[in-house]
């Protein structure tokens, strides 16, 4: 069984002390509140049984979907491959069912609350109404070593007479089609406790077990990669409801738990955030073709009127084939996943009908519609943008629109791929790939509260730790203390590299730094500590990582890579280690701590023997330079020539281009900005030429950042990689930490204290910039009059910040009117306004 002593002595601690609390500020409570907090902060799980239903009444019609593997590329004016082409076979999925107990009370309700575990989704329904407005829910785990169980408080849902229902889907946890059918842990199950107290003190608790019925469910297929197909013919009226009879129905089946690790899900539940209107339609070589204007993830809502058993076919895409007749879904992943993302609604052909999925979504912009007796109105329609509710706590707008454009993509990127993990896309894998949360922690930190998900990300990675074996194209041996290169899950694609491995420790501290709660640090130090000493023992040669990924995905694609993968493996080795010492400070471990120093000094020693070439100044590549200075690996002194000979690989070797792939791209614009090359920001944020970011959006309409950038003619069909890939936006943090100059503190984690120091980027006239902070909001606004800046800030209470103005002179500079001694000072909470006479 999978359990985290840290956490576990951390919970009872703080349990022991929240009660003792309570007990000495009020000794006086009462018997029925002192009740109420004992329902509420324990879960008896002893008389709870697994409970399931595992018969098949569904036609095969609809209960199979085919499943094609290893597709040649199709031709251009091909709708789908034919058997010909591709070998064709057939996949049931488990059955989605329905689950329902009646049950009567006699006493005045004080309080209730349902905890329950359905795997892989459930809907959970009180009395004919779902409960709650969570979706896809529970959050995706290793479902063999943990588990997430939700509570809701039902309180005011009771009444007299009640019945409780449990829809059941397969999400992650009965998985059998993508990749591979053995990725499935097993058909749908739930664990169920309802626990009421009454006003007069006593308890009652209402347990999943042998007295509960089932049935089959109208969701005729569920995967999660796949779709759905919902019979609204088969529809149950009122199956949750006490009154109804359920004498048809059978008794359930008691299942095997899939695991004694039930936790408590602290991460924010997933939900519909907000509506995508679509803003075209056109009549399609079949069926109509159906714009929503943006590429998003989650799903369509439907309101038809058409005939009983009128099939409704929704296929989903990002990209349409060239003669936008046609949906074109090679980028969504078919060649692995086996067919096109496809809902599938069978109307019931009693008037307007309204629909949407409940246990799949999709990833696309377009959407073929096929099965509609007449022109569709854009009005019938509806997108659901569909992620973690995690709050969005950063905001970055310009005067430049191109610029707010790269913003705006880089944004819609990280939440379309936020569902109870970080995803590397949100169709193709869906897969918590390691090196990706890495690249993008920061810029996604300064815009999202992602305290808990990195929590669990971090939880997630211990949970996999010696499952894969090792990577064949490494020669590094498997080792018990390493991850895999997928954090949860099943598909895990071998035991991690030493790169992407690198997110074991910095996501943790890059959680510690912006948020400020060591917890992450104290619940992941064992794990850590194991992964440097493998590397430490088994992977590195004399301070050199000769191994990994690389810097993955520059443009025009992976044989582009002009940087070698051992400078970015022993850089991020660096990285490591300097955050390892910086941990163990914060735990109190100096002699450890100094250990991590001392080692840090040999690798950055050997670095630079190796990768650094004294000549030219230079590391040999753009992701070289970048890598080096925003590591720290730069010899001291430096900096400066490293950063301008970037300057020169930019706008020379590359005429005015970038190469770097994400481990390159994430610094990029900072380190140009931070040593005075803030021109070579602006013409690689302004020229749309391949490659640069404007070719995406502009000359492609992207409205997402792709998996990687090739030189693609309108003309012809995209490369069938990914088109939604949050790696990408790594180099989203500049906005905050390079534009608005909003930078952390790392010894006063949270933003306790933190830096400011914008760059006034040649040719924009203003930028506005917030973060909400554990300390409250930081907002950093400046634009340019005449020959002057008039840069606003406001420093939450409890905050200092220190301004940096590293070009510019004391004298240049005024802070509320008052002149400053130094272009480096510390200001107070409060709101704040400096003006800088604007010539360097």
């Amino acid at each position: 069984m999978y359990l985290n002593k840290n956490k576990i002595k951390a919970f009872l601690f703080g349990t022991i002390i929240c009660l003792s609390s309570s007990c000495l500020q009020s000794k006086k409570k009462d018997s029925e509140t002192a009740l109420h907090v004992d329902v509420f902060t324990s879960i008896n799980w002893d008389s709870a049984k697994w409970i399931g239903y595992t018969k098949d009444h569904r036609p095969e019609k609809w209960a199979a979907r085919d499943l094609v593997r290893n597709q040649p590329p199709m031709n251009i004016n091909t709708w789908e491959p034919t058997e010909e082409d591709l070998k064709v076979t057939r996949r049931k999925t488990h059955p989605s069912v329905l689950l329902r107990k009646a049950f009567s009370i006699t006493k005045e309700v004080a309080s209730a609350e349902v905890a329950i575990c359905g795997l892989g989704l459930y809907e959970l329904y009180l009395n004919g109404e779902k409960v709650g407005d969570r979706v896809l829910d529970p959050a995706q785990t290793s479902y063999d070593k943990r588990a997430f169980y939700v509570r809701h408080d039902v309180t005011k849902a009771l009444r007299k007479n009640n019945s409780l229902g449990v829809m059941l889907g397969n999400g992650f946890y009965g998985q059998n089609m993508a990749f591979a059918p053995g990725l499935s842990y097993g058909k749908p199950r739930a664990t169920m406790v309802l626990n009421i107290l009454y006003k007069d003190g006593t308890k009652e608790q209402i347990v999943t077990d042998e007295s509960w019925k089932a049935h089959s469910s109208p969701i005729l297929f569920d995967n999660i990669y796949h779709g759905e197909t919902y019979d609204a013919r088969e529809a149950i009226t009122g199956w949750s409801s006490y009154k109804f009879d359920d004498t048809s129905w059978e008794p359930v089946e008691i299942m095997k738990a899939p695991t004694q690790n039930l936790l408590e899900q602290d991460l924010e539940p997933i939900r519909k955030i907000r509506t995508v209107t679509p803003i075209a339609v056109w009549k399609a070589e079949r069926g109509w073709i159906l714009d929503m204007g943006q590429n998003m993830t989650g799903w369509l809502a439907i309101s038809v009127k058409e005939k009983e058993g009128t099939v409704v076919k929704m296929r989903f895409a990002e990209h349409l084939m060239p003669d936008k007749q046609n949906i074109d879904p090679a980028s969504t992943g078919i060649h692995v996943t086996g067919n096109t993302q496809t809902d599938i609604y069978i109307c019931k052909g009693d008037g307007t009908e309204t629909w949407e999925p409940r246990f799949t979504y999709h990833a696309f912009r377009y959407v073929q519609i096929e099965g509609l007796s007449e022109k569709p109105d854009l009005s019938q329609f509806t997108g659901w943008l569909v992620r973690t509710d995690a709050e969005r706590i950063g905001t970055f707008k310009s005067s430049d629109t191109l610029i707010n454009k790269f913003y705006d993509v880089s944004m819609w990127t990280i939440e379309d791929n936020i569902q109870g993990l970080l995803s590397d896309c949100p169709h193709r894998e869906r897969c918590a790939w390691m090196g990706d949360a890495y690249v993008v922690a920061e810029a996604a930190s300064f815009n999202f509260d992602l305290k808990r998900l990195w929590q669990k990300t971090s939880a997630d990675m211990e949970t996999v730790l010696g499952v894969s074996k090792a990577h064949f194209k490494d020669p590094f041996p498997y080792d018990a203390r390493t991850p895999a290169n997928i954090s949860v899950g099943k598909r895990l694609c071998l035991q991690a590299r030493p790169d992407w491995g690198a997110a074991t420790i910095m996501v943790p501290w890059f959680s510690y730094v912006y948020y400020g709660d060591k917890s992450i640090i104290q619940g992941a130090w064992e794990m850590m500590e194991g992964w440097m000493a493998y590397l430490d023992e088994k992977v590195q040669e004399g301070g050199i990582i000769n191994g990994g990924f690389g810097d993955w995905c520059p443009p025009g694609g992976n044989p582009e890579m002009d940087t070698a993968p051992a400078l970015t493996s022993t850089a991020l080795y660096y990285q490591s280690l300097v955050s390892m010492e910086k941990m163990a400070l914060v735990l109190e471990k100096r002699e450890v701590a100094n250990n991590y120093a001392e080692t840090a000094k040999l690798v950055k020693t050997a670095f630079n023997k190796t990768f650094f070439k004294e000549k030219t100044k230079s590391y040999g590549s753009q992701t070289g330079n970048a890598f080096a200075l925003y590591s720290g690996l730069v010899p001291k002194g430096l900096e400066q020539l490293v950063a301008d000979d970037l300057a020169n690989l930019i706008m020379k070797d590359k005429n005015g281009h970038y190469s770097t792939g994400i481990f390159g791209h994430r610094p990029l614009y900072t380190v140009l900005n931070d040593y005075g090359h803030d021109a070579v920001t602006k013409h690689l944020w302004s020229i749309t030429d391949y490659p640069s970011l404007g070719f995406m959006t502009e000359e492609h309409d992207l409205t997402v950042w792709p998996e990687g950038v090739s030189n693609w003619d309108k003309n012809e069909r995209y490369y069938r990689h990914s088109f939604n890939h949050p790696m990408q936006s790594g180099f989203a943090a500049s906005f905050h930490e390079s534009l608005g100059g909003i930078r952390p503190n790392e010894d006063y984690p949270g933003f306790k204290k933190f830096y400011l120091k914008p760059t006034f980027l040649e040719g924009v006239d203003w930028v506005e910039v917030t973060h909400k902070s554990p300390q409250g909001t930081i907002e950093s606004s400046w634009k340019k009059e005449g020959e002057e800046i008039i840069w606003t800030i406001s420093v939450p209470e409890q905050s200092e910040a220190i301004v940096q103005l590293p070009y510019y002179q004391n004298e240049q500079i005024k802070l509320n009117n008052t002149s400053v001694r130094a272009n480096m000072f510390n200001v107070s909470s409060g709101k704040h306004i400096i003006r800088i006479s604007n010539s360097k």
